[in-house]
């Protein structure tokens, strides 16, 4: 399922963040994409000349941090909240935010990335239907309490789901 987010709230707002994700595929599938000539051409012909790259990783879906799946719901707004770790504190960071997973309520996914950007860095997806949706969250926004002489900066913005641009999604 490859999924598109456009920002909604957020610090990039003048930049109209576009966010493209593939998720549920295994590292061996991604290796193989179905038609790689005609992807790429499709992303020369209608990506490329409206944005500018600024970043491109790959995550790591993290099971035993999240309560989901690794596939995000196609919800109309997503929290996105990227976190930057003081290097060396990856593994008590992982540990501290599983130990707080038994009190999630709601879909909350965690990526850690492999490459492609200053590390280390995780990103926590949280989709929610709506504005209030969000609002209703706020509570379990922050990271736990173990976390915060491990965490050199952190954001969160608010994705709007463009469900006409992804792809996978029951139209």
């Amino acid at each position: 399922m490859g999924l598109v987010w456009l920002e909604h709230l957020g610090h990039r707002r003048a930049v109209s963040l576009v966010v493209y994700a593939t998720f549920g595929r295994t590292a061996e599938e991604l290796d193989h994409p179905v038609a790689p000539a005609e992807d790429e051409r499709d992303n020369v012909l209608n990506v490329a000349p409206h944005v500018e790259w600024v970043e491109n990783g790959l995550y790591e879906f993290l099971p035993a941090m999240s309560n989901g799946s690794g596939v995000p719901s196609p919800a109309a707004r997503t929290e996105l909240t990227t976190v930057h770790l003081k290097p060396g504190t990856e593994g008590v960071f992982e540990k501290a935010v599983a130990a707080a997973r038994p009190s999630l309520k709601d879909e909350t996914l965690w990526y850690r990335m492999a490459g492609g950007g200053a590390m280390p860095r995780y990103v926590r997806l949280r989709p929610k239907p709506s504005l209030s949706g969000v609002l209703e969250g706020l509570s379990q926004q922050a990271l736990p309490h173990a976390t915060n002489d491990l965490v050199a900066r952190s954001t969160v913005e608010i994705l709007s789901l463009r469900p006409t641009m992804s792809l996978g999604l029951e139209r």
